[in-house]
Parts: structure tokens; C-alpha cells; sequence
């Protein structure tokens, strides 16, 4: 039963990255895909009897995560700061 909650988190970050266009919006939806990942390898770790490689990964993973959220939130900001908008158009050209 709590698998499939995960699997829905990871759905829903999944669905939110397609579908959102500003900065912000994937971000959310990239920090849900992770939640629902690292629930997953939680709870694995946890029905296989092995907790600490579960958790250790787990936290890895949430690691990982609030790494790419530090760095999307101060891009965010930076744009923000720029152009006075937070559009995933504009992060495209800032390419040229």
C-alpha cells in the first residue's frame, strides 16, 4: 500500500515537470519525483530486512536533492533579479 503511494508521489513530480513552465514549477515536481523515490528505496530497504542500505540510500538521494534545490532556487532568484520574470523560455536563452 505505501509502494503505491510513492509510485503516486513520483507520479505526480513527473506530471508536474511535463506540464509546468516556469522555474519554479519544475522544481516542485522534480523535489516530488525525489520524495517519491526515496520512499521507495526506504521502504524496500525496510521490507527486505536490510534497513540501513534503505535508509543509507535514502539519504543520499535527499542529499542529492536539496543540492539541485539550492541551485535551482538561486538560478530562480538570479533570473528573477535579471529579467524581472521566471520564465523556462528565458533560461533558454541565456544560452547564446
Amino acid at each position: 500500500m505505501i509502494m503505491i503511494i510513492s509510485g503516486l508521489v513520483g507520479g505526480m513530480g513527473l506530471v508536474c515537470m511535463i506540464s509546468r513552465r516556469t522555474l519554479l514549477g519544475m522544481l516542485i515536481g522534480i523535489q516530488l519525483l525525489v520524495l517519491g523515490s526515496t520512499m521507495t528505496f526506504v521502504l524496500a530497504g525496510i521490507s527486505s530486512g536490510a534497513r540501513v542500505e534503505g535508509h543509507l540510500a535514502g539519504l543520499l538521494i535527499t542529499l542529492g536533492g536539496l543540492a539541485q534545490l539550492a541551485g535551482g532556487c538561486a538560478l530562480s532568484v538570479r533570473m528573477f533579479y535579471l529579467k524581472n520574470r521566471v520564465d523556462m523560455d528565458e533560461l533558454r536563452s541565456l544560452k547564446r
